[in-house]
């Protein structure tokens, strides 16, 4: 059990899927030691391509960061790429671009993180 779990809960409220019989908790992708995170916890769905994972940071800023480091990162790859930062909780979600079912999750699940369902 990471510290995440305690935040489990307003994780999936934030990206409305705290009622997602499908959802499974998985790595996260990249870890969180990776992007200086505090911690992290990734889900998908059996069956499917998207990845999401959920960073904690200390603050709004250091979340920020990681966010432009990863998406550096992202433009050197073939994959789809939604990211957020809610206060000190960062969205990382991914989907190869070949994909639209999956591209069309991460979207859906980065604007309701962001507060713009």
């Amino acid at each position: 059990m990471t510290g995440m779990d305690a935040h489990r809960d307003r994780i999936l409220a934030l990206l409305g899927l705290a009622d997602d019989p499908e959802l499974r908790v998985a790595d996260a992708v990249p870890a969180a030691e990776d992007v200086d995170a505090v911690d992290a916890i990734g889900f998908d769905w059996p069956g499917e391509q998207a990845h999401i994972t959920v960073y904690a940071f200390d603050d709004y800023f250091q979340a920020s960061d990681a966010q432009e480091r990863l998406l550096g990162y992202a433009r050197l790859t073939d994959l789809d790429v939604q990211t957020t930062v809610n206060g000190d909780l960062l969205l990382w979600a991914v989907a190869p671009n070949a994909d639209e079912r999956a591209r069309r999750r991460i979207a859906d699940l980065a604007s309701e993180f962001a507060g713009e369902e």
